[in-house]
């Protein structure tokens, strides 16, 4: 590497860009400043310095861009969002809370960026959009990724990878407390008549059980399915649809029924009984379930 390994980041920086401008007059020598800008963020990776090897990459994006390789300026760009991530995952880990949020900003700005180097179509627009959405989850900031799940929703194809991607997108707006939008899509996941797994099919009817007492649907907005599910389930009837033992299907009964009738005493009883068939994301569901309840009746 050309730059000086003792220097600081700054001065390596600078010495590439400086070396890049003196050479106005002639062609300058882009695929060796690429390396340059490369070979310094592999060091500041080295070093753990995310921030400085994120620069670092920009630089030999901007490097490929000014040559036309587009996609090399893509992968660059990748390569800075994973290190600004990087970046600001240890400050989260750290607890230290960035109001300006430069990291995560300079990372979700290389990602997009990155995106539209690709078609439309393209299976690494996915990819992307699903890392996006991913770290942002992995931060906690949770109903920022729903954005970037519902676009990267909207490129999946193959079956299978589209159940799974539906049933963590509705998992998501339940806990970013979308309610009315989950009831939505998990009705229109089952609605749509895919081949689910018994397991994400009783996780989804359980869910679409829960979400309807909570957000309480009109008989307009309301699908037949998610109807004949909740009177299936009053009348004990089997079906396919509902894969829930008997156990479960006997505490689903009650709350319904005593959501009903407002029996809100009988409701907070029941749950506690309910709540060992649930997940953690649809025990809190319940609890705001109970939590409305209780507000309605005071």
């Amino acid at each position: 590497m050309a730059t000086d390994l003792n220097a600081s980041f700054n001065e390596q920086f600078m010495n590439i860009n400086t070396k890049l401008k003196k050479r106005f007059l002639r062609k300058p020598n882009v695929s060796e400043a690429t390396n340059e800008f490369l070979a310094l963020a592999i060091q500041c990776e080295y070093s753990e310095q995310p921030t400085f090897a994120g620069h670092s990459y920009i630089g030999a994006a901007k490097c490929e861009a000014s040559v036309g390789n587009f996609l090399g300026e893509a992968e660059h760009l990748v390569a800075a969002g994973r290190q600004f991530m990087k970046a600001e995952k240890k400050l989260s880990s750290l607890k230290f809370c960035s109001p300006d949020r430069e990291n995560l900003e300079a990372a979700i700005g290389c990602f997009i960026q990155a995106l539209h180097k690709y078609p439309d179509n393209s299976s690494i627009r996915l990819s992307i959009l699903t890392e996006v959405a991913n770290h942002l989850v992995e931060l906690n900031l949770k109903c920022e990724a729903v954005s970037y799940y519902e676009q990267a929703l909207e490129l999946v194809e193959e079956s299978n990878m589209k159940i799974m991607f539906m049933r963590n997108y509705i998992n998501l707006l339940i806990e970013c407390d979308n309610c009315d939008t989950a009831l939505e899509k998990a009705n229109e996941l089952i609605d749509s008549k895919p081949n689910l797994p018994e397991d994400i099919l009783a996780e989804v009817q359980l869910s679409r059980v829960l979400l309807s007492l909570y957000v309480e649907p009109s008989d307009e907005v309301n699908t037949e399915s998610l109807k004949q599910l909740l009177t299936d389930i009053l009348n004990d009837v089997d079906s396919e649809a509902i894969p829930f033992n008997a156990d479960l299907r006997l505490k689903l009964q009650s709350t319904i029924i005593s959501c009903a009738t407002n029996d809100t005493h009988s409701l907070v009883k029941v749950s506690s009984e309910l709540k060992h068939h649930l997940s953690t994301r649809q025990t809190g569901l319940l609890e705001s379930l109970l939590q409305a309840k209780r507000e309605h009746l005071a």
